[in-house]
């Protein structure tokens, strides 16, 4: 009896020791050894390109056959928003074709042949399919981007003037060829491992966020929007950092999957979010689908740019 007693206490200590280790793994969505790679559906359906490759896939999601049609344009900070977005879709009855590319920012720069070409042809792209949406979106942290010029390597700071120019060329080109146009800002990007702190300190979530860190030397982005006439801004920095306080979790949720992106578990569950700050450009107090007026045929379609560019230029 005694024995039998002594077995059942190690049972329950086992358990409750496995319980806890369980319940440390699992208290985070996802766990902290699998948000690495929550990267959401874009990386998973292979729809954001890399390497040699100078085009991107038919990639389509929400309502495939549907004439609403939405473009999602940029790097894989524009990648990001696809778990959100596609569920927006999914509601409004939009067909979403995804145009991104790794380590490109959607601005008209030279940064590598590869992505020079892709960015090229993902705009001739845009003006053939016309949508009545465009979704922008590009790194504009404290590190990205780097713009070539003469065959060297400008420094961020330098490079800042022509990524503001060439993102202005991008949504003017946009806005010609679309009915709608709208630039999600870059967030804060983590300053060390949200993830590694996480590890260290999984009872106490809030020791890993951190102060915002964008900083307005570094917004070409948000900069280009402010000089394209129409192009609206949807800012996510209150939604990750409210008071400028950028958390680590939000409930149970991990936000952080690396110090520059956002966990697609997370971003999947802002999809009300997203959709109200999108709206609908197909209601009847929608935008005009028809692009500008001056978008006649025979125009340079190239704003800013000769009637063609070439690879590397």
């Amino acid at each position: 009896m005694f024995m039998h007693r002594r077995i059942l206490l190690a049972a329950i200590l086992c358990g409750a020791f496995l319980s806890l280790a369980g319940s440390a793994n699992g208290k985070f969505i996802p766990g902290l050894d699998r948000v690495l790679n929550d990267d959401g559906e874009v990386y998973r359906a292979g729809c954001i390109t890399g390497d040699a490759q100078i085009r991107s896939r038919a990639c389509r999601f929400g309502f495939r056959n549907s004439n609403r049609k939405v473009v999602l344009l940029g790097d894989s900070h524009a990648a990001q928003w696809g778990p959100a977005l596609f569920r927006v879709a999914r509601k409004k009855d939009w067909r979403v074709i995804v145009l991104t590319r790794a380590s490109c920012p959607a601005a008209l720069v030279n940064i590598e042949d590869h992505c020079n070409i892709w960015r090229r042809n993902s705009l001739r792209r845009i003006r053939k399919i016309r949508p009545g949406l465009v979704i922008v979106a590009s790194a504009a942290n404290y590190d990205h981007y780097l713009v070539r010029q003469r065959g060297d390597m400008l420094s961020r700071n330098a490079s800042e003037r022509h990524l503001i120019q060439g993102m202005v060329r991008t949504l003017r080109f946009v806005k010609r060829w679309s009915g709608e146009t709208v630039l999600i800002r870059d967030h804060s990007s983590a300053p060390y491992s949200v993830t590694k702190c996480l590890e260290r300190s999984r009872r106490q979530p809030f020791k890993c966020g951190f102060h915002s860190r964008r900083k307005m030397i570094r917004s070409y982005d948000f900069k280009a929007s402010q000089m394209v006439k129409g192009v609206r801004v949807i800012d996510p920095q209150p939604l990750l950092c409210p008071d400028r306080w950028c958390r680590a979790v939000d409930g149970k949720y991990l936000i952080y999957r690396n110090p520059g992106h956002l966990a697609a578990s997370f971003i999947r569950r802002q999809d009300d979010w997203l959709g109200s700050k999108l709206g609908d450009p197909w209601s009847e107090n929608g935008p005009n689908q028809t692009g500008d007026a001056d978008s006649s045929p025979g125009r340079n379609p190239w704003p800013g740019q000769p009637g063609h560019i070439k690879p590397g230029q």
